[in-house]
């Protein structure tokens, strides 16, 4: 049977991990239902390397290189097409993380990518939604999502179908045994590093979330389906489309019995190595606190991995003019960040939209950034939150406050990106002495200078904060950019104001601005 539009095709995800690195291979027929061909998984234990000393051991680096170099050949020989090539918590961590890159490289062929919590997050999270609503009402829960890992949680709320909280904690079902050694471990250690994150109390601020309202639990990871599909009498492995369902009683009997546990005992009865045993009680005891300190209601664990999850999104990128599955959600992330921090809602949706009509205008005639468009929304919802410090000087802390946030599905240099945009909204530009500047390349800065000089424009705009340019139309006149607004009384403040943030815009893209009004049909 011949190929029909390129599909099927062969693609794979390599996952390096903290205690193993594995090749899945699959094959993707239109329509982008995907089927697993064939799974190797090679045990280098970089955790141990990383929780504990802080770097790869050269031991360790040279066994990684050899797996790598067998996974290629095994890429070459299904002749994949597409391949992501991923390093979770740590490599991620690791001092010589970019020696670990240039060394897969040499051996292998293969291009390293680390995957930072946030798009770890991301991925993660369309993928169990997207399993979710195959068999429940999802948009119709509320409630936490765990994606357990060996070395690392991440832990995002959801609420009407969309995220609105994420954060990464420097924990996992074998981090603390890898940083502290077996015999000094103990399930308090996993307690006091939840507690110290005060997730409930966070949540609270962002999100309004009332200790009292019921809670949908939804955990993934090796790890909580041996616990918890164990206790049910199903398969660990499970299949990806399965949805394993627990009371939460159920869940808090699990988790009693794998906490007091003996780990030999616990392996025999699970038919486990004791080394993973360890990892079910640390599981455990992570899902037990979210029972004591939640109303949960009701217990979900979807049978999706990182590795589905990253295959999922692969396939996604192929698919070339399709909306972001996770715009809405970022959206909604900033809206509870905003929230927490006091900002006006109404003027940062304004100018948002502003900011964006001021883009899609631009954009055919100035290059950008593949990602600029939603750096700029970002950075239009966020820009005034620095107002919770200080009136005078809200910029700068606006700046401070985004570099230190947790934005699912952006990257780090990105969110140095937004921080900058959001600086440069109001008064000076960049100058030499501003390291949040200097220390961009020279491709982010251009960046900085086109979406800042946009959001000052939409920022003065709206100044009134009444929304007053809701409706408008965007003409270029030769070297000006007229800006065409239903007529409603007097518009000098945002003249005024157009005047004083204008310059930059005048410099970055050569155009004057001028707000014209004129007669719109109803």
């Amino acid at each position: 049977m011949g190929r029909k539009n390129g599909y099927p095709y062969q693609a794979g995800v390599i996952d390096v991990g903290a205690h193993s690195t594995r090749l899945d291979l699959f094959e993707v027929a239109s329509g982008g239902r995907i089927t697993l061909l064939e799974s190797l998984s090679r045990t280098v234990n970089l955790g141990y390397d990383v929780f504990r000393h802080g770097s790869v051991s050269p031991e360790n680096l040279s066994a990684l290189g050899t797996v790598m170099a067998d996974f290629s050949r095994k890429l070459a020989e299904y002749r994949v097409r597409s391949c992501r090539v991923v390093a979770t918590s740590a490599v991620r961590e690791a001092f010589n993380r970019e020696l670990v890159i240039n060394r897969i490289r040499s051996v292998s062929n293969l291009s390293l990518e680390i995957l930072e919590s946030q798009e770890e997050t991301r991925i993660c999270f369309l993928s169990m939604r997207e399993a979710l609503r195959r068999t429940l009402p999802f948009d119709e829960l509320a409630g936490l999502c765990l994606i357990v890992g060996t070395g690392s949680l991440l832990v995002s709320w959801f609420d009407g179908g969309l995220m609105r909280f994420s954060e990464a904690v420097p924990l996992g079902t074998s981090r603390l045994v890898d940083a502290f050694g077996r015999s000094s471990f103990s399930i308090e250690q996993i307690l006091e590093t939840l507690r110290s994150q005060d997730i409930r109390q966070r949540l609270r601020e962002t999100v309004g979330l009332d200790p009292a309202r019921p809670v949908t639990l939804v955990a993934m990871g090796a790890s909580v389906r041996m616990l918890t599909g164990g206790f049910a009498g199903e398969s660990p492995e499970g299949g990806e489309d399965e949805v394993l369902k627990l009371s939460c009683d159920d869940l808090a009997a699990a988790v009693k019995r794998a906490v007091a546990a003996d780990p030999a005992a616990l392996a025999a009865e699970y038919k486990i190595p004791e080394s993973s045993a360890a990892g079910v009680s640390a599981c455990a005891a992570i899902l037990g606190y979210f029972l004591e300190e939640f109303n949960c209601e009701m217990f979900l664990c979807p049978g999706a991995t990182t590795r589905t999850a990253l295959i999922q999104d692969l396939v996604r990128r192929s698919r070339k003019g399709e909306k972001d599955p996770f715009h809405d959600d970022l959206v909604a992330v900033c809206g509870a960040v905003g929230r927490k921090y006091g900002y006006d809602a109404q003027h940062a949706a304004n100018v948002a939209g502003i900011a964006a009509a001021l883009f899609e205008k631009l954009r055919r005639n100035f290059e950008f950034a593949p990602r600029a468009a939603v750096l700029l929304e970002v950075a239009a919802f966020l820009h005034d939150i620095g107002r919770f410090v200080d009136t005078r000087q809200h910029h700068k802390h606006s700046c401070y406050l985004i570099s230190n946030l947790q934005l699912p599905g952006m990257s780090d240099t990105e969110l140095r990106v937004v921080a900058a945009v959001a600086r440069y909204h109001r008064k000076s530009g960049p100058k030499e002495s501003h390291p949040e500047y200097m220390l961009l390349s020279a491709e982010d800065k251009v960046t900085v200078l086109k979406l800042a000089a946009i959001l000052r424009v939409a920022d003065a705009l709206d100044c009134t904060r009444q929304g007053r340019f809701r409706r408008m139309k965007l003409i270029l006149r030769g070297h000006t950019l007229v800006i065409q607004v239903p007529a409603s009384g007097s518009f000098r403040q945002e003249r005024l104001y157009l005047e004083l943030k204008g310059g930059m815009f005048n410099e970055v893209f050569g155009l004057e601005l001028k707000i014209e009004e004129v007669p719109f049909a109803s």
